[in-house]
């Protein structure tokens, strides 16, 4: 067996194998209100329609009943979990045949075409880990983990500049107030920079979007209110937390105004906050920026739970900016609203209304 051969061979065991790696089930696109029968009685829950696993505890029947709008929910159907488990261990043996040809391919009776390379790395790896130590015996331990700490900011930040792939999108808010409005101009009424009161301060506050959904959303079930979005340019790097916190914050702020547009005056459903974080590779940044002294990736997700039960979520874009493949309304419960493009038609859906519809005081 020739190296080009093997190469070619290996490179496609690699694409079939990314292709059969376990992804956890994006349930909250596929959720709906089913009866199941537990505990001597009928309940409503949401079942997810593609891995079939129950999502969250048993419904109230007045908030299941609301959200079904009259129509009748389905009976709960195991039949589905046990077909994805069925998929998954199917899976799980190609993979395990698809390792096993490669580890042959790599170590077996065949020249490894790697071996040269990984015996260096091995005897490398070895070579570091003694100096290591000896760094610990002539210093301490804590020394020589800041020593590492800083060689690791080295690394990223060399590893950053050399790739195009961690180059941000965005540079100012401008740049992501001007791509927002035409991503979303089809389907809503944008009003820009509308002024409100902030009903316990009594202070003056302007938002940066007030939108309202069109009718073909309404036909859809998008609740018929008027929601903001707040926009902000976050800098991954400088003084991150700080500048998150105050977005979150003035997000949540804003369900405490009263706003007012051609003297009609009226409070938001939730509000939303749409960053450059909002996009994957964005948040590529932001984790390779992270670190155990300064973990932001971590920070902001627990920002991001706080504010979700503020019914402050997120836009967040399915895709590049180049090359949009979507939008989604993300909170605490899961996804309130999506839409999928594909080749310039757009395919929406209600997920959960119960994201932007449940009351979060006290012991919720």
């Amino acid at each position: 067996m020739n190296n080009d051969f093997t190469i070619a061979r290996i490179e496609d065991i690699d694409r079939q194998m990314a292709l059969l790696l376990y992804k956890p089930c994006e349930c909250d696109l596929h959720l709906e209100i089913k009866i199941r029968v537990f505990g001597g009685g009928e309940h409503y829950v949401r079942q997810c329609n593609n891995c079939g696993r129950q999502k969250g505890g048993a419904l109230k029947a007045i908030d299941a009943l609301d959200e079904l709008k009259g129509l009748p929910a389905r009976i709960f159907d195991p039949a589905i979990e046990d077909g994805y488990d069925i998929e998954s261990q199917i899976r799980s043996k190609k993979l395990s045949l698809l390792s096993h040809e490669k580890f042959q391919l790599l170590y077996g009776e065949t020249e490894s075409i790697y071996s040269e390379q990984d015996k260096k790395y091995r005897e490398a790896y070895q070579i570091l880990s003694e100096h290591i130590d000896t760094f610990i015996q002539t210093f301490d331990m804590d020394k020589a983990l800041f020593a590492l700490y800083q060689q690791e900011i080295r690394i990223k930040k060399e590893k950053r500049e050399s790739s195009e792939e961690y180059l941000s999108l965005f540079s100012s808010e401008a740049e992501l107030k001007e791509w927002m409005f035409n991503l979303l101009k089809y389907d809503f009424h944008i009003y820009q920079e509308v002024t409100g009161t902030h009903i316990t301060e009594n202070l003056k506050v302007r938002i940066d979007y007030v939108l309202y959904p069109k009718a073909h959303l309404v036909k859809l079930g998008f609740e018929p209110a008027p929601f903001g979005i707040e926009v902000k340019f976050l800098n991954q790097e400088k003084d991150f937390a700080h500048k998150a916190s105050r977005s979150i914050w003035q997000s949540i702020s804003y369900n405490d105004c009263e706003f007012s547009i051609n003297d009609k005056k009226f409070s938001l459903k939730f509000c939303l906050l749409f960053s450059n974080l909002s996009f994957s590779n964005e948040m590529d940044i932001l984790k390779l920026n992270s670190d155990h002294v300064d973990e932001k990736y971590m920070k902001w997700v627990g920002i991001l739970n706080v504010a979700n039960h503020a019914k402050v979520g997120v836009l967040k874009v399915i895709g590049k900016r180049e090359r949009v493949k979507g939008w989604s309304m993300s909170f605490a419960g899961g996804v309130y609203f999506n839409c999928r493009i594909d080749r310039n038609e757009r395919i929406y859906k209600l997920s959960n209304a119960n994201t932007i519809n449940k009351v979060r005081v006290g012991n919720f």
